[in-house]
């Protein structure tokens, strides 16, 4: 075999790693009916995520609270939580993120994303992009096959 045909296709095969363009791996959409919500900041994300979280409610029509914890909750509150966690493979990128929304302790709305299942160099994508795409998706904005498509773009 010619190994210059051969070199190619390896160093493709392992560039593109398994890709899925599934980054969404846990999805229960959120229906809610308040436009109130509270966000329950999590100390141990990099701060630049919750000025997106907070636009991102307040461009589509919510009125967000921040609190710095579950003691400063009402019952009555529609709490949304979320983590989001970084990693480094030649470049920081956004690896992880687990949002939620509960009422009364009861789950609305549940999102997990892996921007490893984009393999190779989709990992990559915007943070903050990402993040709005998430929460579109999160709240019923878009369907769940627009968001991973989005996702993989993103």
């Amino acid at each position: 075999m010619d190994m210059n045909k051969f070199l190619p296709i390896i160093a493709l095969l392992l560039l593109s790693g398994c890709v899925t363009n599934k980054g969404l791996i846990k999805l229960q959409q959120a229906n809610v009916e308040s436009k109130q919500i509270v966000i329950l900041k999590d100390h141990p994300t990099r701060e630049s995520v919750l000025p997106v979280l907070e636009n991102w409610f307040y461009e589509n029509g919510y009125s967000a609270k921040v609190v710095q914890s579950l003691g400063e909750v009402n019952p009555e509150d529609y709490v949304f939580s979320y983590r989001a966690k970084w990693s480094w493979d030649m470049a920081t990128y956004m690896r992880d993120v687990e949002m939620k929304l509960k009422l009364k302790g009861e789950t609305l709305g549940d999102l997990k994303f892996d921007s490893v299942q984009y393999g190779g160099f989709g990992k990559f994508g915007d943070a903050e992009t990402r993040l709005k795409i998430m929460l579109d998706v999160l709240f019923g904005k878009i369907t769940r096959q627009d968001a991973e498509k989005q996702l993989g773009k993103a």
